[in-house]
């Protein structure tokens, strides 16, 4: 499954709330070296009031147990002190008393107290069964042989409150990562905003109107600026390209107009002399009449489109009579078709005006029709409907043709775009989308659903209007 990707918006405030969490992380990593520290110092300023004291005796010390036995006497709560001698690592350990809890055996503490301290001059930090202590060691000399002095202090209770602070500080930081959320939602909001009306003006681009869909530069923020730029040159660029576009369009189709005129003319005639002629000559010359006449459509087709990008497409807006047009397109293809249109019934809708162009809508049902004819089978019939709402009139052409996949309902009114029911059929792709420009042009529309049974049901649908009043004769 494609995984789509997290919008702006919701990648900032991820990215936020991590730096805010990261920032929490590192205050409690820098928090508790701090506190280790305190820790250490604490210990070392111990130790030198020990030394002080050992420093400042007058009386000579009377061997380890002499050291031991002065050493129980200076020694403050919570601080283990005891002699060590070089040769086979033999301690003269200090009996255990209420100013330092054990976790253990005493052996097992100044084992851990030895391997944890590495270097005899920096003071170390360790734990044990749950408890923190640091431990550190002097080199001295006892009646003429070098000994340790080793130093153990329970910082157990520092600790202790250290961890309550940390539990603080955590769920501080989670109730500041929350409110950090919560207000960080409408200021990015209010941050992307901009970004929003960019898009909003870039979905509004249309080629009808490129000239005039301009982003002012001068509101923009100045991250945006140069993309506002960049588009406003895209947009002069586009617009001088369909510009030329609809000017060679234009032209060509003015141009062709007399040469087909006059082919399908001839042919005409030709066809209307042709007594003489065998049947092959007569096909050819009623598939040239056939032909120039297709020309014909299409180059009016073209021109409509041309003149609909440059709003020049002239369109009424009055009553009409629906029914009366349905007739007259169905009486001018009816030998084209054969017996295949089928009109009508409009007795409920008799009486009935839509708001439009006669001569326009006339031109859009001929393309339906055509379009019916060239991709539903030849055996099937179009029928010609017209309903109607309080509000709207609708003008159907239906057939029982492969009908129109709902993705492509949109589509097929796009210029130059097919379909894909329609196969190797020929086609040109402009003719819907004449027919969709004819209709906005009336303030209409024109959609296509399923019809009942199957196939297409093309609707014109335009605005339902009172009876056109009738022009007064001169008395």
């Amino acid at each position: 499954m494609e995984k789509h990707p997290l919008s702006l918006r919701r990648r900032l405030l991820t990215t936020t709330l991590l730096a805010v969490l990261a920032g929490y992380g590192l205050l409690l990593v820098v928090q508790r070296a701090i506190s280790s520290q305190a820790r250490v110092q604490a210990h070392e300023q111990s130790v030198a009031l020990v030394r002080t004291e050992l420093l400042n005796r007058r009386s000579p010390l009377e061997g380890a147990a002499g050291l031991q036995q002065l050493l129980g006497q200076i020694l403050t709560p919570g601080l283990l002190v005891w002699v060590g001698l070089e040769e086979g690592k033999t301690y003269k350990l200090p009996s255990p008393n209420e100013s330092f809890s054990l976790p253990g055996s005493l052996v097992k503490l100044v084992s851990r107290a030895d391997a944890a301290a590495e270097s005899r001059s920096i003071p170390q930090e360790f734990e044990l069964g749950g408890k923190v202590y640091v431990t550190s060691s002097q080199p001295i000399q006892l009646e003429g042989r070098p000994a340790q002095l080793r130093f153990l202090e329970d910082f157990s209770a520092s600790a202790q409150q250290e961890r309550r602070a940390q539990l603080l500080l955590i769920a501080a930081a989670g109730l500041a990562t929350l409110f950090t959320s919560l207000l960080l939602r409408p200021v990015i909001r209010s941050g992307l905003r901009p970004l929003e009306i960019l898009s909003d003006r870039l979905e509004g681009v249309s080629s009808e109107s490129l000239t005039r869909q301009h982003i002012p530069v001068e509101r923009q923020p100045a991250e945006l600026a140069p993309i506002a730029l960049a588009f406003n040159d895209l947009l002069d660029r586009l617009s001088l390209s369909f510009e030329r576009q609809r000017s060679f369009v234009n032209g060509v189709s003015h141009e062709l107009r007399t040469p087909i005129t006059l082919i399908g003319g001839y042919a005409s005639r030709l066809r209307r002399g042709s007594v003489g002629l065998d049947g092959e000559q007569q096909e050819q010359i009623a598939l040239i009449e056939a032909e120039s006449r297709r020309m014909a459509h299409l180059v009016t087709d073209l021109l409509d489109l041309a003149r609909s990008d440059a709003g020049k497409l002239q369109l009424e807006a009055k009553p009409i009579d629906p029914i009366a047009c349905l007739g007259n397109v169905c009486d001018r293809l009816q030998r084209h078709a054969g017996s295949r249109l089928q009109l009508g019934p409009f007795t409920e809708n008799e009486g009935c005006f839509a708001l439009g162009d006669a001569k326009r809508l006339e031109q859009c049902l001929a393309n339906l029709i055509e379009n019916a004819l060239k991709y539903a089978p030849a055996s099937t019939p179009i029928s010609l409907r017209l309903s109607a709402t309080p509000e709207e009139l609708l003008l159907h052409v239906i057939d029982q043709g492969p009908g129109v996949q709902a993705a492509d309902r949109q589509l097929i009114f796009e210029r130059f775009k097919r379909g894909s029911s329609a196969g190797d059929t020929a086609g040109s792709g402009i003719g819907l989308a004449v027919v969709d420009a004819l209709m906005r042009g009336m303030g209409g529309a024109v959609f296509v659903v399923d019809a009942p049974g199957g196939g297409a049901d093309f609707r014109l649908q335009l605005k339902r209007s009172a009876a056109p009043v009738p022009a007064l004769g001169r008395a």
